[in-house]
């Protein structure tokens, strides 16, 4: 499959209508696949569930996910898991933690990397998507290019 998988931050500017993101989407040819991962819309949803904001911004927002975003969503599956495994496990030997009973949760997190962003790249590498994001994710870039590309429009 070729085509992007928007990040959160890029579902974001989207929504807000970013120049330069509606720019790069109006020059790839039409029947480009744009979509994000089941994980990009849970964090939208926290979001809204962690702030007291706008009511009417929210639904509006919902209303946007639901038309241009839910359709295309790429889901989590038991054949994103040998993704997942995968860089988890080449994090884990590049970046070895200082003491063998160190806990999997609080070594990535010392080495500032994001659980869901380890979903979404999977998910990018699975469907052979191009992972569209403004966020370093430096440990995981790291351990998977070549096999996942990466693009900023923001």
């Amino acid at each position: 499959m070729n085509g992007y998988l928007m990040d959160t931050n890029h579902v974001a500017a989207w929504e807000e209508d970013n120049p330069s993101v509606l720019a790069k989407m109006k020059s790839l040819p039409e029947d480009t696949l744009i979509c994000a991962s089941a994980v990009t819309l849970g964090e939208i949803a926290a979001g809204h569930q962690m702030t007291q904001g706008d009511p009417r911004r929210h639904q509006q927002v919902r209303n946007f996910l639901n038309i241009e975003v839910i359709p295309y969503a790429v889901l989590i599956s038991h054949g994103t898991a040998p993704y997942y495994g995968e860089i988890i496990g080449r994090i884990w030997k590049r970046y070895s933690p200082p003491k063998p009973a160190i806990k999997t949760e609080v070594h990535l997190v010392n080495l500032g990397v994001d659980i869901n962003d380890v979903w979404i790249v999977a998910c990018a590498w699975e469907h052979g998507l191009t992972l569209v994001t403004r966020d370093a994710m430096s440990c995981i870039k790291e351990v998977v290019i070549p096999d996942v590309q990466w693009e900023s429009w923001l």
